[in-house]
C-alpha cells in the first residue's frame, strides 16, 4: 500500500536509493503507473505534484525528470521516465501474471497494445494541451482540436473491437496492458462520446478496487476541472 503522500516531489535520499518511489500528477498518464502498483499491490511512496506550479519546473525535480514531466519511477536504484516502460518492467519484475514474456503466447500482443497506448495518449496530451494549458481561446487553433478530437476517435475503434468481445485486453484476462489503455479509454471520455462498447470497459477498469485506491484523494489538485471538453463551432 501506499504512503501518505508529500505535498511535491523532492530529491531522493540515500537512504531511499532502494526504495519504489512514483512521481505522480492526479488524473495525468502518471495514473497508469499508480493503479498498476495497486494492483500489484506493492510497498511504494507517492510523490504527488502539481503540473501547474513551480516544482515540475525547479532544480529539485529536474534532478529526477530532466523534461519536467510526471511519471517518474524510481525502483532498483534507477528512474525511469516513460509510463509504458513502467508497465513493462513492473511486470516483468514484479507482476509476470500480468504481463507476457518474451516467447511467451500472446506477447506480440501484449506489447502492441502497450506502444498503443501511446498512440490515444498522444491526442488526449494534445487536447489536454489546448484546452487546459492554452487558457486564452485566441491561442488556440480550433483546427486543430477538431483534428485531435477526430483522430482520437479514431484511434478508439481499435479498442472498441477488441472489448465489444471479450472483457479485457488479452483473452486471458486483466493485464498491466489494460492500466495503460484503459486510463486512455476512461481518459478520452472528456473529450468524445465513448459507445457503449468502450463506456462497458471503462466503468470495468473503474470499478476494479486498485483504479479506486489510484483516484485523487481529497484535497489533492487534479489535472481536469470538468467531465467533458466541448470543441467549439465558433
Amino acid at each position: 500500500m501506499a504512503e501518505a503522500p508529500p505535498a511535491s516531489g523532492g530529491p531522493v535520499k540515500d537512504a531511499d536509493q532502494d526504495a519504489i518511489i512514483l512521481w505522480h500528477v492526479p488524473l495525468s498518464r502518471s495514473m497508469r503507473i499508480l493503479w498498476l502498483l495497486n494492483e500489484l499491490d506493492l510497498p511504494f511512496s507517492l510523490r504527488v505534484m502539481d503540473l501547474r506550479s513551480k516544482d515540475m519546473r525547479g532544480a529539485e525535480y529536474e534532478a529526477i525528470h530532466p523534461v519536467g514531466r510526471a511519471p517518474a519511477l524510481q525502483i532498483d536504484g534507477s528512474v525511469i521516465h516513460e509510463s509504458g516502460a513502467m508497465v513493462e518492467y513492473l511486470c516483468e519484475t514484479r507482476g509476470p501474471h500480468l504481463g507476457r514474456a518474451p516467447g511467451e503466447e500472446g506477447r506480440l500482443g501484449w506489447l502492441d497494445w502497450l506502444h498503443f497506448a501511446e498512440t490515444i495518449g498522444q491526442h488526449i496530451a494534445n487536447l489536454t494541451q489546448s484546452h487546459l494549458m492554452l487558457r486564452d481561446p485566441a491561442t488556440r487553433s480550433l483546427t486543430v482540436m477538431k483534428l485531435e478530437t477526430a483522430r482520437l476517435a479514431r484511434t478508439l475503434r481499435l479498442v472498441e473491437q477488441t472489448v465489444e468481445e471479450q472483457d479485457w485486453l488479452m483473452a486471458g484476462g486483466f493485464s498491466g496492458v489494460d492500466c495503460a489503455v484503459g486510463w486512455s479509454v476512461w481518459t478520452a471520455r472528456r473529450f468524445v462520446p465513448l459507445s457503449p462498447a468502450l463506456q462497458a470497459y471503462a466503468d470495468r477498469c473503474a470499478e476494479r478496487p486498485a483504479f479506486q485506491r489510484a483516484l485523487p484523494k481529497d484535497g489533492e489538485v487534479v489535472l481536469y476541472d470538468r467531465d467533458f471538453y466541448e470543441v467549439s463551432d465558433a
